[in-house]
């Protein structure tokens, strides 16, 4: 078994995780408010972080054509969505959605992006 096998697993156990995580944490807690808890706490984003982690753990295990066209298109989908669905945020939420930008400032990735 290979470095890239065990770092491609890991990090799509980790995003699948996440992704699970994130869910069920939003129907236990989303009632049409903004979510500021839970996995909000440490990046804006965390289902997106989760499904990144596991669309780039996916390429590096198993680095076929497929697994890498997904990661491209991942990761080029949130550079063009995530501002996006930003501004709706700060639209509708106003304020409130500013605040916490300025307290979690990281969309993505904490510390990076």
């Amino acid at each position: 078994m290979g470095i890239e096998l065990i770092i491609g697993g890991l990090l799509t156990g980790a995003g699948g995780a996440l992704c699970i995580y994130w869910y069920v944490y939003w129907e236990r807690n989303f009632d049409g408010g903004l979510l500021t808890e839970g996995p909000y706490e440490y990046v804006r984003h965390p289902y997106y972080t989760g499904f990144l982690l596991a669309s780039l753990g996916l390429a590096m295990a198993y680095p076929a054509f497929e697994t890498r066209i997904l990661a491209v298109l991942t990761i080029a989908g949130m550079y063009v969505m995530v501002p996006k669905e930003e501004q709706e945020l700060i639209m509708q939420y106003k304020k409130k959605y500013r605040k916490y930008m300025a307290k979690v400032k990281y969309r993505l990735i904490p510390g990076i992006y």
